[in-house]
C-alpha cells in the first residue's frame, strides 16, 4: 500500500468517525426518545446514553436514517 493511499484511507476514517461522534451526539442527547419511548427526557439516565454512544457512532448511517424516516415509536 502506497502511503497516498494509506493516507486516504486514514483521512476516510477519520471523517466518518467524526460524522459519526456528531450524528450520536444528536440521537443520544436528543433523538433517540423519537424511537424509543423510554429514551425520552429523563427516562434515560446520561451514564446508559454515553454507553450506547460508541454503538451509535459505529451504526451512524442506520441510525441518521431512522431519525429521518422513523415519525413515532413503533407500537410493541
Amino acid at each position: 500500500m502506497s502511503e497516498a493511499a494509506a493516507n486516504l484511507l486514514v483521512s476516510g476514517l477519520g471523517l466518518y468517525v467524526a460524522l459519526g461522534l456528531l450524528v450520536g451526539l444528536i440521537y443520544v442527547f436528543g433523538g433517540a426518545g423519537r424511537i424509543d419511548p423510554a429514551a425520552k427526557g429523563k427516562g434515560m439516565p446520561v451514564r446508559v446514553r454515553l454507553m450506547i454512544l460508541p454503538g451509535v457512532i459505529g451504526l451512524w448511517p442506520l441510525m441518521l436514517t431512522k431519525l429521518f424516516v422513523q415519525k413515532e415509536p413503533p407500537i410493541s
